[in-house]
């Protein structure tokens, strides 16, 4: 999961800054969670939530949460910070949770509460690069204001119009942010490619990724079809991952375990058909595969 280290020089008593007073007793029933926040579900652990009720539970509520009036809905307010503490009081079956109310809101502030109390799925991250990009912000403030560099925010943001076969693929831990960059962009150009690469459940690595859309148009054996072949093997194999997907001077094939005849070598079958003795050092492990 990213890393967010450098969000440690924010103030997120900013948060709390010219709210109306001391803390108010709320009814948890009358504060809705905020629907453009930054964090969704796939950021919350259902674990960490309980561990936060049974320590709100043992120590009471530490640090208010901050929300504003609902403008659409009178009486009602929207949570600008503090839903994991809201979600754990609920929880605990209180009927009040002490707040403080700041209609001068800004999303930015909530997003930095966030990625400093918790790690973010890079998924919500995305979403909200994409919400701040469309009321006109550009990605250098997005990334001065996060904290994060702006090759960070380029290549994140690229995660909001992903194809859902790359979101899966991320989401299943496949593929990290890098890698969902550049085949999202690869696809806008070459969708049936990337989806042959996308075939079955092996991880994809960015290395991977770059050298196939680096090879040469028309190029007799690709990472592409490389994927396509492990597919195929991980759906009938019925012994597990058994040989390796390897590389030598370019040409992918498989490489089983079985002993081999001279000590320093092993035959590598090409997708070609053919087969060959190769030195141990001349061959290029990528991963494991079913044949």
């Amino acid at each position: 999961m990213v890393k967010f280290d450098a969000l440690k020089d924010f103030d997120v008593s900013a948060l709390m800054t010219g709210a109306t007073g001391k803390a108010l007793a709320l009814p948890v029933d009358k504060i809705e969670f905020d629907p453009d926040n930054i964090r969704t579900q796939r950021s919350l652990d259902p674990a960490q939530l309980e561990e936060l009720a049974a320590t709100i539970k043992a120590q009471g509520l530490i640090q208010p949460i901050s929300v504003r009036n609902n403008p659409k809905k009178p009486g009602f307010y929207v949570v600008n910070a503090g839903e994991r503490r809201l979600r754990a009081v609920r929880l605990l079956g209180s009927a009040t949770i002490d707040s403080y109310i700041q209609d001068d809101f800004d999303p930015y502030l909530q997003a930095v509460e966030n990625l400093q109390r918790e790690e973010l799925h890079p998924l919500d991250i995305a979403r909200f690069v994409a919400a701040r990009e469309a009321a006109g912000d550009s990605r250098t403030t997005i990334a001065k204001r996060l904290g994060k560099p702006k090759s960070f925010i380029s290549e994140v943001a690229h995660l909001a119009t992903a194809p859902q076969s790359i979101v899966k693929a991320f989401e299943d831990e496949r593929i990290d942010t890098r890698t969902a960059y550049l085949l999202t962009r690869h696809y806008q150009q070459s969708p049936e490619t990337v989806q042959d690469w996308l075939a079955g459940d092996a991880p994809l690595t960015r290395l991977e990724v770059s050298a196939a859309i680096a090879a040469p148009k028309g190029s007799s054996q690709t990472a592409a079809t490389e994927r396509k072949q492990t597919a195929r093997g991980s759906k009938t194999a019925g012994n597990g991952w058994n040989a390796l997907a390897v590389v030598v001077g370019g040409r992918y094939g498989t490489l089983g375990l079985a002993p081999g005849e001279v000590p320093n070598k092993a035959t590598v079958h090409f997708a070609d058909g053919s087969q060959e003795s190769v030195v141990l050092s001349q061959i290029a492990l990528k991963h494991w595969i079913a044949v």
